[in-house]
């Protein structure tokens, strides 16, 4: 499997073995985040955590905003990446609204994002990377990065009302204005704009104002939607309870095989998966003495984002109640 860090790597590594010259192009960008994430732990998220992830991004906001009041992001960068073709279920959740693809935009096939932090990983940056599939050379895939970022400051709440005309997922909140506005006050914590290279590249491909202007509108649409994703991983990854499971990824042995190639040596990671598991047997429920509660209908409990006091965890899906079944019965004439 092609890892986007890896490819990251391998787009550095041909950047400096080339004549590549600053004033030739912007291509300086992948040395520059290969040197920013040299000391990042670096993430691979399961189908099995991203499913939980999207399932919370579609929860409700209210919980979500309370949580990340008391989120803080445990290292100055991480690198965090999954596989894009998991996440079917946003996709058919937001193709309600709106379509998910574009003539000339292809669906990407591998995305992360780089976050750095100052001290107290409340406040940073957050740096978009994406491959699509067939945008290869020499049969190495091309990372794209964003030239729009995300600057935010968890305990700040901006004036930038862009959500308002660009946010879909905003009309599964139609009709409940409480959930609505917790859904914007987490946008509110961040400010998207174009970084310094991200105006450089910008001034690169555009001859006129209006070039300008419409590229930058389809930067923000790329990234834009993500940003509610950064902090669902993030809480799962920071859950007071254990939800999910890390296991290092050592290539040590494998670089070694690479350097007598004299290839590109490939990043060291950790696999973070999520298992789903029968839940632990339900206890006696407390009531008053002579008081019979029927017990209510066997159902399927989804996963929800839980929170007492300032502690989060996710509580994973569950079959709930013990009632008789019930009976439907159908007459056909």
């Amino acid at each position: 499997m092609a890892y986007l860090m890896d490819a990251l790597a391998n787009m550095a590594t041909s950047v400096a073995l080339s004549n590549y010259t600053k004033d030739k192009g912007v291509l300086d960008i992948y040395p520059n985040l290969i040197k920013r994430m040299e000391y990042a732990p670096r993430f691979l998220m399961s189908a099995t955590a991203m499913q939980a992830s999207i399932e919370l991004s579609l929860g409700r906001p209210k919980v979500l905003m309370e949580a990340l009041e008391h989120c803080q992001v445990p290292y100055r960068e991480m690198w965090i990446e999954w596989q894009e073709d998991h996440r079917t279920k946003l996709q058919e959740v937001v193709s309600t609204f709106v379509p998910l693809t574009e003539p000339g935009r292809p669906m990407p096939q591998r995305l992360g994002f780089l976050i750095e932090t100052e001290q107290g990983g409340r406040k940073g940056v957050i740096t978009w990377v994406w491959t699509s599939r067939g945008v290869s050379l020499d049969k190495v895939d091309i990372p794209h990065v964003s030239p729009v970022v995300a600057y935010f400051d968890l305990d700040a709440k901006n004036d930038n009302d862009t959500f308002n005309t660009t946010l879909t997922i905003r009309h599964l909140w139609d009709g409940n204005p409480v959930q609505q506005q917790a859904l914007f006050d987490i946008w509110r914590t961040a400010t998207h704009a174009p970084s310094e290279w991200g105006w450089r590249f910008l001034q690169d491909i555009c001859q006129t104002k209006e070039q300008v202007t419409h590229r930058l509108s389809e930067f923000f649409r790329d990234v834009y939607g993500e940003y509610i994703t950064a902090w669902t991983i993030l809480l799962l990854l920071t859950a007071s309870r254990q939800t999910v499971d890390y296991s290092k990824v050592d290539r040590r042995k494998l670089n070694k095989a690479r350097a007598k190639r004299r290839q590109p040596p490939l990043w060291d990671y950790t696999e973070v998966t999520m298992h789903v598991t029968e839940p632990p047997a339900a206890g006696a429920s407390r009531a008053p003495l002579g008081y019979a509660r029927k017990s209510p209908r066997v159902h399927m409990v989804s996963r929800y984002l839980a929170r007492r006091g300032d502690k989060h965890w996710i509580v994973e899906p569950y079959v709930r109640g013990h009632g008789d079944r019930v009976e439907r019965h159908v007459h056909v004439r």
